[in-house]
């Protein structure tokens, strides 16, 4: 499932490059700080219905343009939403160590489930 706020985030970021636009414009047209701007480019917070109407008249495209998922799109680290929240370098660290010994733990799960399956065919003869 495409996490939208990513979604949303690209697309604006990629007409502000096309529009040659930077976001401390976007953060003055919007009347909001940079530091709002940057939290909605990273993903790390929701746009509101109003705020995208009026990013969507700053970048001079429409809000459904906005919001449509690219035929190209890949999906985002799992973690990214929360990683946009993360405070320190160690915490971020700390995550990326979860999601690696997640996969590792899954990974071995499958090779488990393989295991016994080769197991239960070799008997069967």
């Amino acid at each position: 499932m495409a996490d939208m706020n990513m979604v949303i985030a690209n697309n604006i970021s990629r007409y502000l490059e096309r529009r040659q636009k930077k976001q401390v414009e976007l953060a003055d047209y919007l009347n909001v700080s940079r530091q709002i701007v940057s939290k909605m480019l990273s993903g790390a917070r929701t746009i509101t219905a109003g705020e995208l109407r009026k990013i969507s008249e700053f970048c001079g495209t429409s809000m459904e343009e906005l919001t449509s998922i690219p035929y190209n799109y890949e999906e985002i680290d799992v973690f990214h939403v929360f990683m946009g929240q993360v405070k320190t370098e160690a915490a971020r660290q700390s995550i990326r160590d979860i999601d690696t010994l997640i996969s590792l733990i899954l990974f071995h799960d499958k090779v488990r489930e393989n295991e016994a399956a080769m197991r239960e065919e070799w008997t069967e003869f």
